[in-house]
């Protein structure tokens, strides 16, 4: 008894704060941007350069292609950068 409730205390904790910390800012302005705890975080259009604190991988090094979208994608607090440009 006592394990189903914990159970499910801990899947509506999970819940509220992955529900709760995703950011989702858009202006008329600048790209549509996607933040995720910090695990995640996806620019589309960024074209911004990448720090040199990073591990930074190109999809042009992973396969040859002519139509890159400049979107950036950000992983584990910024350790791993897989930029599309």
């Amino acid at each position: 008894m006592i394990s189903k409730i914990f159970i499910t205390l801990s899947l509506t904790l999970l819940l509220l704060v992955s529900t709760g910390c995703q950011s989702i800012s858009s202006s008329s302005n600048g790209p549509k941007e996607t933040n995720l705890l910090g695990i995640v975080k996806v620019q589309p259009d960024s074209y911004s350069p990448s720090s040199p604190t990073t591990f930074t991988l190109s999809t042009d090094e992973l396969s040859n292609r002519k139509n890159y979208s400049g979107g950036k994608t950000t992983l584990l607090w910024g350790l791993i950068t897989l930029k599309d440009y």
